[in-house]
């Protein structure tokens, strides 16, 4: 696409209204990776890119792309440095989740003062970015334990008379929505309709799950369904059952998504319940096509952070394919919190970048490439709630420095991680 400055969009007055009346912290998590708690202080030396070729360009066979969420949507030089890598896949990072849709009530759009507001307007927002890039949409995180509202929580918690049929019915509905909302062409870019969709995120506690503890997430979909007889949580099963009913169009492709997968601190007993709960769906007829693994990469817990042994993970890997699933990589970025010095910090991050890309592209099932964020400006790792934890997570440097996670810098410049993933890709293309 030609190089031009993305500024067709605005903040939406609509949508900021919705959050306002709805009184959640929904849109102030979003906001929080505008309003960062740490700059980096500039002293890494910029980097020179050794290969100009677009991302999206550089191995058709691997869709590549980033997630968008908050103010990323409206800030115009993050677009424009975003369009130059050709992203072919925009994920709806948090807007798609229930407690976004669905604040106060199962209702999506109400009148308040006179006026109508939508808790889709971030939704539509994103597809109106993703149709400019020329991007198909992936919806993300439509069931998940987190991110749910406190009238959810409320019934799950007082348990009044009839509680879980109150619950199976938002749950239903909720899906119901999100697959109507994408069944039609989505005015006026039809062709940004959504492509992917992750039915079920996280459904591991991975920490319970490595103490030999209950090893599902809990909350309230947890609750409000009935664990299958081969005891899986019942809600997974039917979060992919409904989606498949309601997608009747069959336009996208639905995948259980999860963390924590790739490294050596979670891996060895994730891993294998990972299998076994997707078997478990395969062999009920669930319609499960693939399987995104989210590549938030830890190199402290990596038995060696600076050469990491991917071979576990690659043959974990092949048993996924070996289920017929695709294999996507979901949120890819790396936490360099082991060290401080910047340009140390870079070096991790790309080399931890294209070792790790460069093994799951070694597997023909793997199809598909994001990132979580694309800017180091908009990181997760940036926002308040986890820099000012990170001192405290374990084998981190005691007084982290302000991350350097993603591929381009706070000044949406390319950093040597850009260039990893570049090669990785290139790779992958020449076997």
């Amino acid at each position: 696409m030609q190089n031009r400055r993305l500024d067709f969009l605005k903040p939406s007055r609509r949508g900021l209204g919705a959050w306002v009346l709805a009184g959640t912290a929904a849109l102030s998590r979003s906001n929080a990776l505008a309003d960062a708690v740490c700059r980096d202080d500039g002293a890494v030396k910029a980097h020179r890119l050794t290969d100009p070729t677009p991302l999206g360009d550089l191995n058709p066979a691997i869709p590549w792309g980033t997630h968008l969420e908050g103010a990323a949507i409206y800030d115009a030089a993050f677009l424009d440095a975003l369009a130059r890598e050709k992203p072919e896949v925009i994920a709806i990072g948090s807007a798609l989740k229930f407690g976004a849709l669905h604040p106060l009530s199962i209702a999506c759009v109400r009148e308040a003062q006179g006026k109508t507001y939508s808790t889709w307007t971030e939704v539509d927002d994103i597809v109106t970015v993703a149709a400019r890039l020329g991007a198909l949409v992936r919806g993300d995180a439509l069931v998940w334990n987190d991110w749910l509202p406190e009238w959810i929580g409320s019934l799950a918690r007082d348990r009044p008379k009839g509680w879980r049929d109150l619950l199976q019915a938002a749950f239903d509905q909720h899906l119901r929505d999100v697959f109507s909302r994408f069944d039609r062409p989505v005015r006026p870019h039809p062709e940004a309709a959504m492509r992917w969709c992750g039915v079920v995120n996280e459904p591991f506690e991975s920490w319970a799950l490595n103490a030999g503890k209950f090893p599902w997430r809990k909350g309230a979909w947890l609750d409000a369904f009935d664990a299958d007889s081969n005891g899986a949580p019942g809600y997974i099963g039917k979060a992919f059952e409904l989606a498949e009913k309601y997608g009747r169009a069959g336009k996208s492709l639905l995948f259980l998504n999860e963390a924590n997968c790739e490294n050596d601190r979670f891996g060895p007993k994730l891993r294998p319940a990972l299998l076994a709960l997707v078997a478990q769906l395969k062999q009920a007829g669930r319609k499960v096509d693939a399987v995104g693994l989210e590549a938030h990469l830890m190199p402290q817990w990596m038995d060696d952070p600076r050469r990491p042994d991917w071979r576990p993970f690659k043959k974990f890997l092949d048993d996924l394919a070996a289920l017929d699933v695709q294999i996507f990589i979901t949120e890819l970025d790396v936490l360099d919190c082991l060290v401080t010095d910047g340009a140390e910090r870079d070096k991790l991050v790309a080399d931890t970048i294209h070792s790790f890309v460069s093994t799951a592209l070694e597997q023909p099932a793997t199809t598909m490439v994001t990132a979580w964020d694309f800017s180091d400006r908009y990181s997760w790792f940036r926002a308040e709630g986890t820099f000012r934890a990170l001192g405290q997570w374990p084998h981190c440097n005691s007084k982290p420095a302000c991350p350097r996670p993603t591929l381009y810098d706070q000044n949406n410049l390319p950093k040597a991680a850009r260039d990893a993933l570049a090669r990785a890709f290139a790779g992958a293309r020449q076997r």
